[in-house]
């Protein structure tokens, strides 16, 4: 059903009496993007239908985003999307402006490689969301998960055309 669609984040808690919802951003993108917009809202509960809603506002609020949708205006309405995963259609995704810049979607199952180039044989499965920093999450072979904090004293290069993202000093974390 999320076919074509880009993850943006996932939907918590009610925030004031006006029906907002906190907001826990994967990809921030919708700062960019003209509003109102008609997104995808899905939950991992097979009961719940995915459907679309259409997204009024966002505004940051203490590091995060707050959201308002066409048709919520309490908390008790917006209760029964809190966990809701919400999706935009990819073709709508603002273009890459830098090098250094990538979507969440572009870095899953690139290959972990050291400074010389060696492969590790450590797939990145995800990306996790961190005050500090992002959190890189990589597979090993046997199943094992490594956690990696992506800044630049432990990530190196990232090569979306070549799969790969080095890391350095690859051998501290795989003690870890």
């Amino acid at each position: 059903m999320t076919e074509g669609w880009i993850s943006l984040g996932q939907l918590g808690k009610p925030f004031g009496i006006k029906g907002w919802l906190r907001f826990n951003v994967r990809e921030s993108v919708l700062t960019e993007i003209k509003l109102p917009i008609t997104l995808k809202l899905s939950k991992p509960d097979p009961n719940f239908p995915a459907k679309e809603i259409t997204l009024l506002e966002i505004k940051p609020h203490t590091g995060k985003f707050v959201v308002r949708f066409e048709g919520v205006s309490t908390p008790e309405e917006a209760e029964k999307w809190i966990g809701g995963l919400l999706h935009l259609p990819q073709n709508l995704l603002p273009k890459i402006k830098t090098k250094d810049e990538f979507y969440i979607r572009d870095l899953i199952g690139l290959q972990a490689v050291d400074e010389t180039g060696n492969l590790l044989h450590w797939k990145l499965t995800d990306v996790q969301d961190n005050p500090a920093h992002p959190i890189l999450i990589f597979a090993k072979q046997n199943g094992e998960e490594v956690l990696i904090p992506f800044i630049g004293v432990f990530v190196g290069k990232v090569d979306v055309r070549a799969k790969t993202v080095v890391l350095i000093q690859p051998e501290v974390w795989n003690e870890v």
